[in-house]
């Protein structure tokens, strides 16, 4: 275990105890092509982090300062969450957000998808996915509300609904991701874009989508590339709101 200014670094192989090892383990355990991990108790952004970590490195926060989510807005990180980002060689992050949402809503019951990367359980985000490219490598920040106090409307946290504790939470979304992203590099995206659409609660509803080109509203259908048509536009970055 490498020390780190205000966090630790575990390679694969390396054993120890501790909350880090606790998730370092589940995470070479599900993610086999992972080969460092980095533990924060408290940090600016995952996705902040990941910029200056090798490729299949996975770092996780007990906390985060700073975390950011689609359209640049705040992510509240409070303790009892789990605030985790992936680094990976480039590949399309469409396709890999897209994934990472389903990766999380197979491992939870219940779940359902709201374009392009929001996770929901009964109708409230619990979960949000940011892609990034950053240099020669593209980082996937995920955060998931567990345990943590949900203040925003619209909001949910997993342990209103089931008793479940953090790790088991991380267990079973990488073991998820794991799978699939092995899934993906085997050229399966069609299987798993079928996955997808089968649990993304946007598609045939009426929707209002908010774009930098204008807003958009009308029936939501869902392409293979993981744009979605509005209103006869293709859409791949916006704020989909879900109309009654």
């Amino acid at each position: 275990m490498q020390e780190l200014s205000s966090g630790v670094k575990i390679k694969r192989e390396e054993v120890g105890t501790g909350k880090a090892f606790e998730f370092a383990s589940i995470t070479f355990k599900n993610l086999p092509f992972m080969e460092n991990f980095y533990y924060y108790e408290l940090t600016d952004s995952t996705n902040e982090r990941a910029r200056d970590c090798e490729t299949f490195s996975l770092i996780l926060a007990e906390e985060q300062t700073k975390g950011r989510g689609r359209l640049n807005r705040d992510w509240i990180s409070k303790r009892g969450g789990l605030y985790f980002s992936i680094v990976l060689p480039p590949y399309s992050l469409e396709k890999l957000t897209l994934v990472s949402a389903l990766s999380v809503a197979e491992a939870i019951e219940h779940s359902r998808i709201k374009w392009p990367n929001d996770v929901l359980l009964f109708g409230k985000k619990f979960c949000g996915i940011l892609g990034e490219s950053f240099g020669d490598k593209v980082i996937v920040g995920v955060g998931i509300n567990v345990e943590n106090d949900v203040e925003i409307p619209n909001a949910c946290k997993i342990s209103s609904f089931y008793r479940i504790s953090r790790t088991e939470v991380f267990d079973r979304v990488t073991a998820r991701f794991g799978k699939n992203y092995l899934e993906l590099l085997s050229g399966n995206w069609k299987e798993l874009f079928a996955k997808y659409r089968d649990l993304c609660d946007t598609l045939g509803k009426k929707v209002r989508v908010i774009t930098s080109e204008g807003i958009f509203e009308g029936v939501a259908e869902i392409c293979e590339d993981g744009a979605i048509i509005v209103g006869g536009k293709k859409i791949y970055a916006g704020d989909c709101i879900h109309l009654r």
